[in-house]
């Protein structure tokens, strides 16, 4: 049977509902946050409050796409699972370097343990704050870099992923900065044996807004996860909507996640005036208007969403 693992356990793919394919309800203190002050969402009531409305507005699970060693608060995603009844997939994996709390264990450490690292977080539990939490991650996160200095750790760190999900065989997401290329992740982890249809490729409607490349992209079978929805610093609402009209349009609705890449400037509860619910309260209808189906909606966020976490 196929299932989901998610943070209060596995589930059947059929159970997850609604889902969002990249969220951040809780990001601790640290790295990520001296960057960028909207990366820190450390308060337990708001994220709560916050998956309330996404659960009252029609949602049923998303993804936190917080690893481990970088701002990931694992106990408490399982708290507010529990207790909004909304289902949260966790990542094990890596992000960019740059927002990570202990770097010198991802540069130093073997490739073997590293991957083993992320293994045992999607079979044991995440470890955190030193002790191996219940709480199990179902994906693999990995970040496509242009940081140049740091190729070789990166390299390491694509090699482990690879290793760790053909050991689970849970799905991998993959975050891309700007020019970064789509391509080079699936060949390489199709020569390592994974298939496109296990990966996951983020943001791509942001940092490489080009219809005809998206085509080629899902051509190999892998998912295109959009979350340049109310970013309005990249493109308007509009642009994102013709987009995913288009690869509608031209047979790829298999292909396509959506979520919002929350951020503590994106959600209600932090004062913002959207949050988690938005596509469900206000998206879905501006999508409607422009002609894309309800049920294309539902094969993006429920058919899609279920077949993507399966394993």
């Amino acid at each position: 049977m196929e299932r989901v693992r998610t943070v209060t356990g596995d589930i059947k793919k059929e159970a997850l509902g609604w889902c969002q394919c990249h969220e951040h309800i809780f990001l601790a203190k640290g790295p990520s946050g001296q960057i960028d002050e909207a990366l820190c969402m450390d308060d337990y009531e708001k994220a709560k409050s916050e998956c309330f409305l996404f659960k009252k507005a029609g949602g049923g699970s998303f993804i936190d796409c917080q690893p481990g060693r970088f701002g990931r608060i694992a106990k408490e995603l399982a708290r507010v699972s529990e207790e909004t009844k909304v289902n949260i997939i966790a990542v094990t994996g890596f992000h960019k370097l740059e927002f990570c709390e202990d770097i010198e264990y991802f540069k130093n450490a073997s490739g073997d343990r590293i991957a083993q690292g992320f293994i045992d977080e999607v079979n044991l539990g995440m470890f955190e704050g030193g002790k191996r939490l219940y709480s199990k991650a179902g994906v693999i996160k990995c970040a496509l870099s242009k940081r140049g200095s740091n190729k070789s750790t990166y390299e390491k760190l694509f090699l482990a992923v690879a290793d760790s999900a053909k050991e689970t065989n849970v799905p991998i997401l993959v975050h891309f900065d700007q020019n970064t290329e789509a391509q080079w992740a699936i060949n390489f982890f199709e020569k390592r044996g994974i298939k496109p249809d296990k990966l996951m490729l983020c943001h791509l409607d942001r940092t490489r807004f080009d219809f005809s490349y998206h085509r080629e992209i899902a051509s190999s079978g892998a998912y295109l996860e959009y979350d340049t929805i109310n970013r309005l610093k990249y493109h308007s609402n509009d642009k994102e909507i013709e987009l995913i009209a288009h690869m509608v349009e031209k047979g790829f609705v298999d292909n396509l996640l959506l979520g919002m890449d929350t951020t503590n400037k994106r959600l209600k509860a932090y004062g913002a005036e959207f949050g988690l619910d938005y596509i469900l309260t206000y998206f879905k209808q501006q999508m409607v208007a422009y002609g894309i189906s309800k049920e294309a909606i539902d094969n993006i966020m429920i058919e899609n969403a279920s077949k993507a976490l399966a394993f």
